[in-house]
Order: C-alpha cells, then structure tokens, then sequence
C-alpha cells in the first residue's frame, strides 16, 4: 500500500522514497508556514516529524492554516496539525512538544534529525533556533513572509556555511525582538497575513527540503519572493566571520539518564565538584515587593501575581542545576528531551548528552 500511496512520486527523475521514510525532519512553528511544510513533508512520505509549537488555535488562524478546523479552536496547534496529517499519511510517525524550543527540542534531537524547518514569526525566536542549531552544526531552512513578499533561507553548511546570524549586525543580534517575519513593526499591531504567499513560501521550502533529504542537488542561495511581481530571484549569502553561531560543542559524553531524571540522580551520574547548567534561567522564588509573601517553588519561569495584594511577582533565577532541590525533575527545570548540557569544572566547560527517551 506504502509504494502505490507514493507511486507518482517515483516516478520523478533522482527520487529516493526510502530516504524520505527513514528521514526525521523537525518542524518549528506551525502557523501558516509550519502548516503547509508539514503538509507537503507528509504527503511527499517523510517518515518521522516533529512539530513543535507552543500556541492554541485562534480564529484568526482558519483562513491561512489548511490543518486546523473552527472545531480544533483552544487546542494546541501541534495536537490538531498531528491529527489531521495522520489522516492524510497515516503510515508516517509524528511527534508533538507544545512548548517554546528551548524547553521541547534537545540540542541531541536537532543535531540527529536530518534537517529542521524554521517557520517561525519573530526574530527573536530565529535567534533562538540559529544559535541551537550551531552549537550542533544542525541543518536547517528558514522561512518569512512579509508585506506581499517572503524569503526561503536555507543554512545547510554548518558550520562553515552561512546562517541566520550572519545576515544580522552585531548591534541587531543584540536587539531583543523583531515580531512578525521579515520587516520590523509595532509589536502591538497583527501582522498582516495571507494563504497564496504563505503556500507559496512554504512550497519552495518544502521542495528544497524533499530534494536535501534525498541527496540531490540543491541551490543554496536566499530566494526573495515579491508578491506584487510573482518574482523569485535568488540573493547569494556568505559567512560573516563576527557571526557567534559557528562554534560547535565539543567533548561531549552520553550518560545513562534523561530529562525525566531527578537532581539527585544526577549529581550521582556526575564527578565530584562538577557544576551543571542549564541554557535558560529557572526560577527558584517569586517574592512580593509590595507585601513580603514569598514562594519557593523551582521550575520553568512563569510570571505570576501575588496572591495576597495582586501585584506582580519578581522572579529569582538561577543557572546552576545543583542548586535545585534534589527530589526536582530535570523536567521540571524546563530541560528538553536530548538535551546537552554544559558542566563547568573549575575553569573549564565540558558537555554532557542526555537520552531522548
């Protein structure tokens, strides 16, 4: 049944449909862009995806989102989009982590998937992604869309090869956040939207990703849509040498454990005097300043009022894992299945791997 449903496909010159069956692909984002790659990555046979996203569907999303439904309103996106893609290729495996990157994808799962599709709305959050996929070499394709245009990027030559950081300024890197693609904009007005120039991006992107995925030849230039013109030309990109993105771990060791492992036992998988961090803050205590009430709760930062006076809580944060209680889930701490790492012993910055499963 599997080699009728992609029987058409065969027939194209180069195509390898056992490469795209065995091929794991990680889809960020899944607005309108996530929505058609992952549409077009299931119907073309890729055998495993994973969609990450943390947001629930809102009304506003039906009219450039073919995978979600008025029914599938208030759900997370990923759990609608992995509904209706199993019934359109139910023989492929998907995986859903309806939280931000940091906390849902492992820098081991980016680094082991064969490529990660970026089909996310804001600068800061393709910051976020090119600077996780250097420090694993992972490669990657970026996707935008703007005022009538868009923009197909792919970095696929890590870590000698551009990414997304290179095209940015020193000082830009250093800005906090462009929302919403390509061009800056009020961070309180929408982003103005439409399905033909989202399917459009999302094709061209797809199409790359099915041709890398099989071995075949690909340009890796920057293609820049205009939609007034129904024009796409390519843009040539080229490593900046002040980009931070090109610095891979190195010296990284697998131990027996994963993110659902307590404090305690790592501290037991550890050497002695080794100091584990994560990559994000964790909060440790919110307090009051208005009123004095404190709560001494770890876990992922979430901001929060107080409950006695109403006024908001300030949040104490830390890095080093061992300061957690050890009876705390690594989990909790807001730590990614596969994640990596860092664990500093005396000056020096060493790695270690947890498992995925």
């Amino acid at each position: 049944m599997i080699k009728e449903r992609y029987h058409r496909n065969t027939l194209l010159p180069g195509w390898n449909q056992e490469s795209l069956t065995h091929a794991t692909v990680i889809v960020m984002g899944m607005g309108a862009l996530g929505n058609a790659v992952a549409q077009s990555l299931a119907l073309a046979g890729v055998g495993n995806l994973i969609l990450c996203d943390m947001d629930r569907i809102e009304m506003s999303n039906l009219s450039r989102a073919p995978l979600f439904n008025e029914s599938d309103i208030g759900e997370y996106k990923v759990d609608a989009a992995a509904r209706t893609l199993s019934q359109m290729a139910p023989d492929i495996r998907i995986e859903t982590r309806n939280k931000p990157l940091e906390y849902a994808i492992g820098l081991a799962e980016l680094r082991d998937a064969d490529l990660v599709m970026g089909c996310l709305d804001s600068r800061n959050a393709r910051r976020e992604l090119a600077g996780r996929c250097g420090l694993v070499s992972a490669p990657w394709i970026d996707g935008a869309t703007g005022e009538w245009s868009g923009e197909i990027r792919p970095y696929l030559d890590l870590p000698d090869g551009p990414c997304y950081g290179c095209g940015l300024s020193d000082e830009t890197r250093a800005i906090s956040d462009t929302p919403r693609s390509c061009r800056v904009q009020d961070v309180n007005t929408p982003a103005g939207a439409t399905a033909p120039l989202s399917m459009i991006v999302s094709a061209e992107m797809a199409l790359i990703a099915v041709r890398w995925l099989m071995g075949l030849d690909v340009k890796k230039d920057i293609l820049v849509l205009d939609g007034l013109t129904a024009e796409i030309y390519p843009v040539q990109h080229q490593r900046s040498l002040s980009c931070p993105y090109h610095r891979p771990l190195s010296s990284v060791k697998k131990i027996a454990l994963d993110h659902r492992a307590t404090v305690a036992q790592l501290r037991d998988e550890l050497e002695k005097d080794t100091h584990p961090l994560t990559w994000k803050p964790f909060q440790v205590s919110a307090h009051c300043r208005k009123c004095g009430v404190i709560s001494n709760q770890h876990g992922v930062i979430r901001h929060s009022n107080c409950p006695t006076c109403g006024n908001p809580l300030l949040s104490r944060t830390q890095l080093e894992i061992f300061s957690a209680p050890d009876e705390t889930s690594l989990k909790t701490l807001g730590i990614a299945p596969g994640e990596i790492l860092p664990v500093k012993i005396g000056d020096q910055m060493t790695y270690v791997e947890l498992s995925s499963r």
